[in-house]
């Protein structure tokens, strides 16, 4: 009996031993379960092993056979791996080309797969588009207009000082300044043609129609203003319909009339300004629309001055801002509105005397 016992014993001890080290225990993280997987399976069919590159598992009292072993053992099959649909493809091994239909079904799958994820982020860039802002319209036109001068007029001087875009969904507005200060061939917008100035405006208003298609905008009421950077009172306002020019309405006063307004007003200032009505004086005005200038000299032959250097410096500033106040007064909606005024005081019978004015400040020669 003690034989016997001690036998059981020790097949007891070798088939604990076994599973002692022929088995791997698992923890499965999410359900904290423990799985039992037993290596060293053999499949025999018909007595004879069958063999693989992977080998049989028992994973919790079921069987786990490599799918390849079995297709090659038990028929002529084809087996391949879908990494992008994750399937397994299995195939009939009747002629060489079910090999490559095989082949060709995984990458049309894969094609798919990669079709799908282009759609997908083309729509997402279609949406993206379609969420634009008034800035960004803004943008379209500043990068449209960086070369306006040249494109519409001609002209590589004219540049566009400024644009800016303002409303909502139902409607739009635009400004556009264009500067002449380096114009070669103008001296502001009024002596552009009409024709170059719609061409510029009927682009601006397809440009601004084109970026708004298909977005939150697209259908508002289009309107806006192209102005002369330097001066205000010259644009072209764009209600949605027709253009209108509001130099058609603006005064026609022309530099020679500036000229003797302002000689005829010079005249009285000389007791107001001198207390000295002996001092008599000779006004001449030129420039253009963007630009006057002034010249101004005194001659003190029958006055109690000696010279224009006699003069205190602050009768010769109010004096000279007297001069500019009536120049500004005079110049108020017509054509030269926003001109920049300039001008020089001399005394007639000696040359080196004399004050400049540069539109900010006076320079006294002494």
């Amino acid at each position: 009996m003690k034989g016997i016992l001690k036998k059981r014993s020790w097949l007891v001890a070798v088939v604990v031993l076994i599973f002692a080290f022929g088995t791997v225990s698992v923890i499965q993280a999410a359900s904290y379960m423990n799985i039992r997987a037993t290596p060293g399976v053999k499949i025999l069919y018909n007595g004879k092993e069958l063999t693989g590159t992977t080998q049989p598992y028992i994973i919790n009292d079921s069987t786990y056979v490599p799918l390849r072993m079995l297709m090659d053992n038990f028929g002529d099959k084809f087996i391949y791996w879908d990494s992008v649909g994750y399937r397994v493809l299995i195939t009939d091994k009747t002629s060489a080309s079910a090999e490559q239909l095989a082949q060709k079904d995984a990458e049309i799958a894969s094609l798919k797969s990669q079709i799908n994820t282009l759609n997908a982020k083309v729509k997402q860039l279609e949406e993206d588009e379609d969420d634009i802002s008034v800035g960004d319209i803004k943008s379209t036109l500043s990068s449209y207009l960086k070369d306006a001068g040249d494109d519409y007029f001609n002209d590589d001087g004219i540049k566009t000082s400024s644009i800016s875009v303002s409303g909502t969904a139902s409607s739009l507005n635009y400004v556009i300044k264009l500067d002449f200060t380096n114009a070669d061939d103008y001296e502001d917008l009024s002596e552009a043609s009409a024709s170059d100035i719609e061409d510029l405006l009927d682009d601006v208003n397809s440009k601004i129609e084109d970026k708004i298609d298909g977005t939150d905008f697209e259908g508002a009421d289009i309107t806006g203003k192209l102005y002369d950077n330097d001066r205000p009172s010259l644009y072209v306002k764009y209600d949605g319909d027709d253009y209108t020019y509001s130099w058609d309405d603006v005064d026609e006063t022309t530099v020679s009339e500036l000229e003797d307004s302002l000689s005829e007003y010079v005249v009285d200032l000389m007791d107001t300004y001198f207390g000295d009505d002996g001092i008599s004086s000779n006004v001449s005005l030129s420039g253009s629309t963007s630009a006057l200038a002034y010249t101004i000299k005194l001659d003190f032959t029958g006055s109690d001055h000696s010279s224009l250097k006699a003069l205190s410096a602050n009768e010769i500033r109010n004096f000279l801002n007297a001069v500019k106040s009536k120049i500004n007064h005079d110049i108020d909606g017509t054509r030269y509105e926003g001109a920049k005024i300039t001008g020089k005081l001399s005394d007639n019978d000696r040359s080196n005397y004399n004050v400049k004015y540069n539109g900010s400040t006076y320079t006294f020669s002494w």
